[in-house]
């Protein structure tokens, strides 16, 4: 049998690429069961989680580097098979310390914030779910490499093959259960428009109440505000949004909406300054036409 014992460029590259695929995919891993947590279980102090976005990250890098570790792997484990020498390159056993190492210190870490939030009376079921998350993941890499490190030139037994192969199916899961929690595009498509448009009515009533300080009076249409400012106009129409002048110190706009918001959209909320609380918010928008009416007198 060829004992193979130096470390060939490929070797460096193929354990490097190996060691970095496994690590992105346990943080995306672990970032995934975070946004189940969020959403299963929302904090009812933050109202505003932005659940789709993340797994929109996680989910797109779980699909790419798990078949990528998956087939490195497999390819690294035939080679070993075929060379029994390269069990013991330096690259490959440094970098399998190296992991048992971060996820050793991952799992303490994780028990240690466990243990200080329940002597703290801080312990949630949200906190311990996602506690519970870091350390399925960690102790599951940590199982794996520590009986990888130890192992003798033979082919994978048969408990490893299943640990290995539930292991896949759970991420598949996880990956399939995401799409029914995450909008669909075309739905993050409208959220997105909508979101645009609401960030425009947030300008126009800049501008709006701009005009007010200078003239001291509404305008009667949007046209002498234009004036000031080049208005911004609907991101799907490409028309301009609707004003209406109520009285001599209320006014309300208007914008067609395509999507109703939900708690987790995630948006940053900007309230410009002057803004009255009492004034409905415009992301609390509703589907198709919907008017906000503002009061300037609050700026006085």
């Amino acid at each position: 049998m060829n004992q193979t014992t130096n470390s060939t460029a490929r070797d460096v590259f193929l354990y490097l690429l190996v060691t970095v695929t496994l690590y992105t995919i346990s943080v995306s891993a672990i970032s995934t069961l975070f946004q189940y947590v969020n959403h299963f279980f929302p904090d009812p102090v933050n109202s505003f989680n932005n659940v789709s976005d993340v797994l929109r990250v996680s989910l797109s890098v779980l699909i790419i580097f798990t078949p990528v570790y998956v087939w490195v792997a497999w390819f690294l484990n035939k080679d070993m098979l075929a060379h029994a020498g390269k069990y013991s390159l330096a690259i490959r056993r440094w970098l399998i310390h190296l992991t048992l190492f971060v996820s050793g210190i991952t799992i303490m870490i994780d028990l240690a914030t466990l243990i200080y939030n329940f002597l703290g009376g801080e312990l949630s079921m949200r906190f311990a779910l996602k506690t519970l998350s870091v350390l399925i993941v960690a102790a599951a890499v940590f199982a794996y490499y520590i009986w990888d490190i130890r192992r003798e030139a033979k082919a994978m037994p048969v408990k490893m093959m299943w640990l290995a192969r539930v292991t896949l199916v759970l991420l598949a899961a996880s990956v399939i259960g995401g799409f029914f929690i995450m909008e669909s595009p075309a739905q993050q498509r409208l959220e997105k428009l909508d979101n645009q448009r609401v960030t425009d009515l947030w300008t126009v009533q800049g501008a709006v109440e701009n005009y007010w300080y200078e003239q001291t009076a509404l305008p009667e249409s949007l046209t002498g505000v234009n004036v000031y400012l080049t208005l911004p106009v609907d991101p799907q129409t490409g028309e301009g949004y609707e004003y209406n002048r109520l009285t001599d110190t209320t006014y309300e706009l208007c914008a067609t909406f395509t999507y109703a918001p939900t708690a987790d959209m995630g948006y940053s909320r900007p309230i410009p300054y002057g803004s009255g609380l009492a004034e409905r918010d415009f992301y609390a928008h509703k589907v198709g036409h919907d008017c906000f009416t503002r009061d300037v007198s609050r700026l006085k």
